[in-house]
């Protein structure tokens, strides 16, 4: 199994239709999770050069991340059907 980080993007809607389709694409996807992660908050974009600058909207800031399991690439992006926001999904390679 190889590991994937889903990175939330965007907005998030709070509406209890968003809170209802984020609980069923949730459960639905459990046995494929491996760090259920947390919400981002205060990012900061910190280049090589030293410049430091907050993320902000729009730039479409990373709002949390999961790192799930999954066989490929193309499982892993199965996982989110139904799933109420936008995903960044990088694969995690084991150096």
């Amino acid at each position: 199994m190889k590991k994937f980080i889903l990175l939330a993007h965007g907005t998030m809607d709070h509406t209890p239709a968003f809170r209802e389709a984020h609980q069923a694409w949730w459960s639905a996807m459990q046995s494929h999770v491996v760090d259920s992660g947390s919400p981002l908050v205060n990012g900061r974009n910190a280049t090589k050069d030293g410049m430091v600058t907050e993320i902000v909207a729009p730039d479409t800031p990373a709002l949390g991340y999961s790192i799930i399991e999954a066989e490929n690439l193309e499982d892993a992006l199965a996982l989110l059907e139904g799933c109420p926001m936008d995903m960044w999904v990088y694969e995690a390679v084991p150096m």
